[in-house]
């Protein structure tokens, strides 16, 4: 039995360059590897992706699509940090802002 890691649930609205143009999409589910979008169309196995999230492109690659449900795999695998991000975590790492002073451990904050 293969191991599936761990997937988050969320609701983070994405655009998203598919073969057939700019598509608007929302993140139902996400884990390093991959994650399921809903409201995508015209959608095939083998399509390659791209997902702008903020200022970040994210190239990905369709396993699956039924409806309006489309399920990703990200290529190359993304960074904890861009997990955290599209599930909304709000004690995620922050990028340390120039000229601050603060700590790095939960405890000191």
């Amino acid at each position: 039995m293969k191991y599936r890691p761990h997937r988050y649930n969320t609701t983070y609205p994405v655009e998203v360059v598919t073969p057939l143009g700019s598509q608007q999409a929302v993140v139902l589910d996400i884990h390093n590897e991959g994650a399921q979008l809903e409201g995508l169309r015209g959608m095939h196995r083998s399509d390659r992706l791209q997902l702008r999230i903020l200022s970040l492109r994210v190239d990905a690659v369709v396993m699956w699509a039924t409806g309006y449900r489309t399920g990703i795999l990200f290529r190359p695998r993304i960074t904890n940090d861009q997990v955290d991000t599209l599930r909304y975590r709000r004690d995620a790492r922050k990028a340390a802002r120039r000229g601050s002073v603060g700590f790095g451990f939960v405890e000191m904050r």
